[in-house]
C-alpha cells in the first residue's frame, strides 16, 4: 500500500485506497507530483493559464484526497479549507458585472478542486474518494462544501451530481477568472464556472458510509479553520 502513513480509508473490494495528506514541508514532494496531475489533465483537455503563484494561495492550506491502486494514483482533488480571513476559489472568481462572491468568517466551509481521474477507475473509485471528503469534513466541522464546474463540461457536472453537490442557489451566476482560458479553434475563450455545493446532510451521510462501508486504517487530517 503506497504512502502508508496517509492512508485513511480501504476498500477491501476494489483494492482501493484513500489517501489524505496535508501540504507541508515533508509532504511537498508528494502534493506537487498529485498537483502536477492535475495540472497535466488541464493541459490535455485544452486549458491554458494556470498560475502555480495564485493557485499557491489555496494550496498552502489544503489537503489532497486521492485514491490509489497500488502505487498508482487513479483519482486525486483537494480539499481547501477556509479559516478566518482566507478565501476559497468562488471568492476570487469574478462575477460578469465585476464584482465577486463572499462568504462570512463564521461559515464552516471548504471547497473541493483539483478534481481527476484516470479512464476507467471513475465507477470504482468515485464513491471510495466521495467517502473520504464526506469523513474528512465531517471531522474538521465542516457545515458545508463547495465546489465549481465548468459549464461547458457537462460530465464533470455529472460526476459531482452523482455524489450529492447540487447547483448553488445562493450563488448562482456563473464566474470566471482573467488569467484562466480555453483553447477553441485556435483562440482562447474565458472558462465560466458554476458554483456548486454539498450540504451538511449529505457530507454526514458520506461520513456514515466511510465508517460502514469501507475499513478504516487511520483518522483523517486536522484542518486550520
Amino acid at each position: 500500500m503506497p504512502h502508508l502513513d496517509f492512508a485513511v480509508l480501504h476498500d477491501r473490494i476494489t483494492g482501493l485506497t484513500c489517501h489524505q495528506v496535508p501540504v507541508n514541508n515533508s509532504t511537498r514532494d508528494l502534493v506537487e507530483s498529485i498537483r502536477d496531475m492535475f495540472i497535466t489533465s488541464m493541459s490535455n483537455f485544452g486549458y491554458v493559464g494556470f498560475s502555480r503563484e495564485i493557485d499557491n494561495v489555496f494550496h498552502q492550506r489544503s489537503t489532497y484526497s486521492y485514491i490509489a491502486e497500488s502505487a498508482r494514483v487513479v483519482m486525486t482533488c483537494r480539499v481547501t479549507a477556509r479559516p478566518p480571513g482566507q478565501i476559497i476559489p468562488l471568492e476570487m472568481g469574478v462575477r460578469e458585472n465585476g464584482d465577486s462572491y463572499h462568504l462570512t468568517d463564521e461559515e464552516r466551509v471548504v471547497d473541493i478542486n483539483t478534481y481527476t481521474y484516470v479512464r476507467g477507475y471513475y465507477e470504482l473509485a468515485m464513491p471510495l474518494l466521495a467517502a473520504g471528503i464526506g469523513h474528512y469534513a465531517k471531522a474538521n466541522g465542516a457545515q458545508r462544501a463547495y465546489c465549481l464546474y465548468d459549464v461547458a463540461n457537462e460530465k464533470i457536472k455529472r460526476a459531482y451530481f452523482s455524489i450529492g453537490f447540487a447547483l448553488s442557489s445562493r450563488f448562482p451566476e456563473p464566474i470566471h477568472f482573467p488569467t484562466f482560458c480555453r483553447q477553441v479553434n485556435n483562440h482562447l475563450e474565458p472558462v465560466r464556472w458554476r458554483v456548486m455545493e454539498l450540504d451538511y446532510e449529505a457530507i454526514n451521510g458520506h461520513a456514515h458510509d466511510a465508517m460502514n462501508s469501507y475499513q478504516l486504517v487511520s483518522e483523517p487530517p486536522v484542518s486550520q479553520f
